[in-house]
């Protein structure tokens, strides 16, 4: 059987090669093995990369790469093809469309998308306040929060507060309990920044099972449909309570779906990525 290697080559940390290979590697079933190599600045580094690529011939080799300088690139598309090692430009063709788009050339910059600045410091900040503000903790300076997310147990509220803290956005959320009012606090900052979320009942009972199973905890009464009703009708009459809220079903909706539904109602289609 084929032993195959797939080598990673960025002129930055390589994340988006990665990520974009391992997307589409899901779609098959295969053993490969994924070497990355980042900072890919010098025609030297391609060369001994390459070579030792080659030297490892009981392998299937293939090399998918992000470099933006196009001499680079150009480089080492010759090289690959010299050592009969397929290749695939993630970026070049790309950015090529992009050129003739916006009639203009790039500016060629290895690394902008990693690169350490203010707008990184402040993904690591939203992402930290998030985390502090899971499930209603640290309620009182809840006024700080650029959105909100408040819904029963189980919607998703933090995959989708984390998923949006990598973004940027500081985002805090509440977990509505059967038989209480959600806290003070929430009701004396800007109502227009808060958003409601629910599911399909059943959907959720079958999540809500599911976490019970993985935990390996034995309460019938968290995933039971009934109960499961009755605490999206407590939550549903608090919306109605607040017609300013937005409320989203997430019920087959990924993370990122939900993340943009969130953004398009409260922030607008003109909103940061």
């Amino acid at each position: 059987m084929s032993s195959y290697h797939v080598l990673v080559m960025s002129d930055g940390t390589g994340e988006t090669a990665y990520r974009m290979l391992k997307a589409a590697m899901a779609q098959f079933q295969e053993d490969v093995v994924i070497t990355r190599y980042a900072n890919i600045r010098e025609r030297e580094q391609i060369r001994e990369i390459l070579k030792a690529a080659t030297a490892a011939s009981s392998e299937d080799t293939l090399v998918v790469y992000t470099i933006v300088s196009p001499e680079l690139r150009s480089f080492l598309k010759g090289q690959a093809e010299e050592s009969n090692i397929q290749s695939v430009d993630l970026l070049g063709p790309l950015m090529d469309a992009l050129a003739g788009f916006f009639k203009k050339p790039p500016v060629a910059k290895p690394g902008l998308l990693h690169r350490v600045d203010e707008e990184y410091f402040n993904r690591i900040d939203a992402i930290e306040y998030a985390l502090r503000h899971d499930d209603g903790r640290s309620i009182k300076d809840i006024e700080t929060a650029d959105l909100v997310l408040i819904g029963v147990s189980r919607v998703s509220k933090t995959p989708v507060s984390i998923y949006l803290a990598q973004e940027g956005w500081k985002v805090a959320n509440i977990t509505t309990v059967l038989g209480m009012k959600p806290p003070k606090e929430l009701f004396e900052i800007d109502q227009h920044k808060i958003v409601g979320l629910t599911m399909d009942p059943s959907r959720l009972a079958e999540f809500r099972t599911e976490r019970l199973r993985q935990l390996g905890v034995n309460d019938s009464s968290y995933a039971d449909l009934e109960r499961v009703k009755e605490e999206l009708e407590h939550a549903k009459s608090i919306f109605a309570q607040n017609p300013k809220w937005p409320v989203i079903d997430v019920t087959g909706k990924s993370i990122e779906e939900i993340a943009q539904d969130i953004l398009d109602k409260v922030i607008g289609r003109g909103r940061k990525l």
